[in-house]
């Protein structure tokens, strides 16, 4: 009786494939193996700060000088709430070491360490600023000279202007409020922006102003700008600044506006 059976040749090139891929039985060659799961990396949801348009422009007086005041706003248009904690050991400490926290899409967040910081705010206001985070300079438009600048050095913000609230992911009520400056006894403060919204600094407050005392009448530009120095990680460092032309006057005593430069401007999104 003649057996049926498969060539040496077909036999051994079963076999060898079996072995190629790891199967335990070497016939059943059409085992599938389950599929490998893809783990994909939580992505930065990061804050874009900007500088909305500059309003209130006026001339005047204290203890003498002559001070042009103005508001500011401050915003935040990118993908990510702007968020920054401080802290210090003790009551004795005089200032607060200062942290970025960046959150993600997938529901966490990280700490990055600032070369910034935050102090006490002495504008007669008893909570914590975080030092520099807005620069504000006023040129000579003849020439492009720099002929004055503000003192204010420290900012407590948090929402207070609703700006574009049509932003993904923007907030459409007020999450970060004014007691996340602390006081004076704080060992932690911590504030922030969320998306689409902003913190107005009104030209009445305390250092709101660059001094022009002797200041020749004539055109001129002041310039504002947020996080100047680069500490803190957004989307877009270019579009922090704004601008406005004016016309100074009358001596000195008064001001013209003539046109403002582009206030905070939402980068094209993929």
């Amino acid at each position: 009786m003649r057996r049926n059976r498969r060539p040496i040749a077909e036999g051994l090139l079963v076999l060898a494939s079996s072995i190629a891929l790891g199967c335990d039985n070497p016939v059943a060659s059409d085992r599938v193996l389950p599929p490998t799961a893809v783990t994909t990396a939580a992505a930065d949801r990061l804050p874009d700060l900007g500088m909305a348009r500059l309003r209130s422009l006026s001339v005047g007086t204290s203890s003498g000088r002559r001070l042009l005041r103005y508001s500011t706003t401050i915003v935040n248009i990118g993908s990510g709430r702007f968020e920054v904690r401080g802290q210090r050991a003790s009551t004795g400490d005089p200032g607060m070491t200062l942290v970025q926290r960046i959150y993600n899409d997938a529901g966490g967040w990280r700490d990055v360490s600032t070369p910034g910081g935050m102090v006490l705010g002495g504008d007669g206001h008893n909570h914590w600023h975080v030092r520099d985070l807005q620069k504000q300079e006023l040129f000579r438009l003849a020439d492009g000279a720099n002929v004055g600048r503000s003192d204010k050095r420290g900012f407590c913000f948090w929402d207070n202007v609703s700006y574009r609230l049509s932003l993904p992911g923007a907030p459409q009520s007020p999450v970060y409020q004014e007691a996340g400056c602390g006081g004076a006894s704080s060992l932690q403060a911590a504030m922030g922006l969320s998306i689409g919204w902003g913190d107005i600094y009104p030209a009445s407050l305390p250092d709101q102003n660059v001094n022009i005392t002797g200041l020749a009448d004539g055109r001129y530009r002041l310039v504002v700008t947020a996080d100047a120095s680069n500490w803190f990680a957004e989307t877009n460092d270019a579009n922090n600044t704004t601008s406005v032309d004016f016309e100074l006057y009358r001596g000195g005593t008064r001001v013209r506006v003539l046109s403002y430069g582009p206030a905070a401007v939402i980068a094209a999104r993929p």
